[in-house]
Formats: C-alpha cells, sequence, structure tokens
C-alpha cells in the first residue's frame, strides 16, 4: 500500500488522527510544490489556487482556526490542474501529481478518509519514480526488466532520502501532542518542511527539528 514507508510506521500513519495525517501529507506537499511552482511560472499559469490551499492547510492545524470549505476548495483545485497530455512534458507530469496531492489534502480534510493518504503518497512515488528513470537515461522497458529496474530505482539516492523522510516525519508526528497546535508549533513545523527541500534532492543541509523542537 505505502510503498516507501515500513508496515510498521504505515500503521503509526494510519493511526493518526486527521490533523496529523493532513501535517505528514502537507510536508509532502511542501516537497514537491517547487516542481509545480516551476512549472505554472514557464506556462505563465496562475498559481493562486495551489498557494491558497497551501496557506489553508497549515492555517487547519492551528488552535481557534475557522472551518474552510474543503469540497468547494478541492473542486477549485481540481479544476486548476493541467492535462500533462496537453503539455506532454515531464514537469507538466510532476505538477499535475502535486496537484493532485492538494486535492487529496483537500478531501482527506473534508472527509477523512485514509484512501486520500494512500493516493497522495503514489503521486509522490510516480514523480519519483519518473524523475530517477529519466536521471537514469531509462526511456523503454519491457516486462522481463521490470524488477530489475525496481530494484536500481528503489537503491537510488533520492528514493532512499524520501523513504528516510518520510520515516523521520512520521516519528516526530508521533511524538507530538494531536492537533490543533498553537501558530508556534505549526511555524516550527513549517520551518521543518523549508528544510527538507524539494523532493528531487536539492534541499538544503543542517540538522531538522525534533518533535521537542517543535514544542519548546
Amino acid at each position: 500500500m505505502l510503498k516507501l514507508i515500513s508496515k510498521e510506521t504505515a500503521l503509526s500513519l494510519m493511526s493518526f488522527p486527521v490533523g496529523k495525517k493532513v501535517a505528514f501529507l502537507l510536508l509532502l506537499y511542501e516537497r514537491m510544490m517547487p516542481a509545480l511552482i516551476s512549472f505554472r511560472r514557464a506556462e505563465r499559469l496562475d498559481l493562486s489556487v495551489f498557494l491558497e490551499a497551501r496557506a489553508k492547510f497549515w492555517h487547519s492545524l492551528i488552535q481557534g482556526a475557522s472551518t474552510a470549505s474543503w469540497a468547494r476548495l478541492r473542486d477549485d483545485i481540481l479544476n486548476s490542474i493541467p492535462d500533462s497530455e496537453d503539455f506532454g512534458s515531464q514537469a507538466a507530469s510532476f505538477a499535475l501529481d502535486t496537484g493532485l496531492v492538494a486535492a487529496d489534502i483537500a478531501g482527506l480534510l473534508q472527509d477523512g478518509q485514509e484512501i486520500h493518504i494512500v493516493e497522495a503518497m503514489q503521486y509522490a512515488l510516480d514523480s519519483l519514480n519518473g524523475f530517477v528513470l529519466d536521471e537514469m537515461g531509462i526511456v523503454t522497458f519491457d516486462r522481463s526488466s521490470i524488477a530489475s529496474i525496481r530494484k536500481l530505482v528503489n537503491a537510488h539516492a533520492l528514493v532512499q532520502k524520501e523513504r528516510q523522510r518520510e520515516e523521520q516525519d512520521v516519528a516526530v508526528l508521533r511524538a507530538m501532542p494531536d492537533t490543533p497546535w498553537s501558530e508556534d508549533i505549526v511555524a516550527r513545523l513549517r520551518d521543518r518542511a523549508a528544510m527538507q527541500g524539494s523532493l528531487f534532492g536539492d534541499s538544503r543541509e543542517g540538522s531538522q527539528p525534533s518533535a521537542n523542537d517543535l514544542l519548546h
């Protein structure tokens, strides 16, 4: 189901209350956002829906936050997602995956269903797989080589790094109290997201705040 993280970590993630699940997906969304922003700017497409969604998602974690119309926001996101077939580029595919993750976060806030977590993590993995295959120069392959290619992709440094980030995110969130959080805690979690950098590996080096750091 959740292919990058261990079964134990997946069970822990699925046991979280909705707020912590949203926080986990938000950290993932932040890692994917650079690809969406780069594509939409290059194509001169409006970014406002995705930036508004990001702000509302983070705000939902704060004590006393007003409730947004998540169904309407999800519709707005889906209506703003580019059709990768219209552009025919890998960058468009990455932007599509990121937009779908945003839609799943809105969906999770709307109905609390676990399927949104499964789908969002798969979209991230699809983007990562596409990026790694392109970096390795693998354009086409037949059925007989799928297993060996999967091993190569799984062993790639970027895939290993994303696996580690997701495992660490679950560990940090597990140690935190349930949402809603104070503005200070949410700000510290956003700092964690900024320090993680992009899904594709241009992260800044440095120690990342632990659950204890986020709470104090």
